[in-house]
């Protein structure tokens, strides 16, 4: 049956980008500086392993958490989960599935040189603190003290997109950002003031 290919495709595709958001997303924090930032002077990005399955648009009956571990270690099943969704036909979620499944890999590069930001970014009923994008895709973050990967959509649907001017990386759970991304050594210098307490002194100097 042809909707069981299609569930096996975008099985497979799930597994294959699970390990990558965990290596990208999970393993690392981001901290973005745009002159698109009105309320914050820089958002920190800091994905959770549970974050993942609403970014593909399947529908599961297991947890957020279980879902992800399963699409970690390769175990995740057709039965784990479904294109069925409250007050939504299964075609038209499908077609959802389908384009969050083709912007998935692009999400994995989109901190790279082009980003773009947006602050309160909102689309239909989904309203965001910002998101980020290039040609391909808009991730949108929550309104939280850690920005967390809340939409995921395909093309870049910003309204008034400025460059993000800086993106600084470090491990999760380390203290100092360390490595710079995306930005100059005129971008570090502009942001010093803001951002100096939480970035390694090598960078700043």
């Amino acid at each position: 049956m042809a909707g069981e290919s299609f569930k096996e495709r975008i099985r497979q595709e799930i597994i294959k980008e699970a390990k990558r958001y965990k290596e990208i997303y999970v393993d690392y924090e981001y901290l973005i500086c745009s002159e698109a930032f009105v309320k914050r002077n820089y958002y920190i990005v800091n994905a959770e392993k549970d974050n993942f399955q609403h970014l593909t648009g399947v529908h599961s009956k297991i947890s957020a958490q279980e879902f992800f571990d399963k699409c970690l270690d390769g175990s995740l099943s057709g039965l784990d989960f479904d294109f069925i969704k409250k007050g939504q036909d299964e075609k038209s979620v499908k077609g959802t599935v389908r384009r969050k499944i083709r912007a998935l890999p692009e999400m994995m590069e989109l901190f790279r040189e082009g980003l773009q930001a947006e602050e309160g970014f909102k689309k239909n009923k989904v309203v965001c603190s910002f998101a980020a994008a290039d040609s391909n895709c808009t991730l949108g973050f929550t309104d939280s003290a850690k920005a967390r990967p809340k939409s995921l959509i395909w093309g870049n649907e910003l309204k008034k997109p400025k460059p993000a001017d800086l993106v600084l990386k470090r491990k999760a759970g380390a203290e100092l950002f360390d490595e710079v991304v995306v930005g100059s050594r005129e971008a570090l210098n502009h942001y010093r003031e803001q951002i100096e307490g939480i970035v390694d002194k090598v960078l700043l100097q």
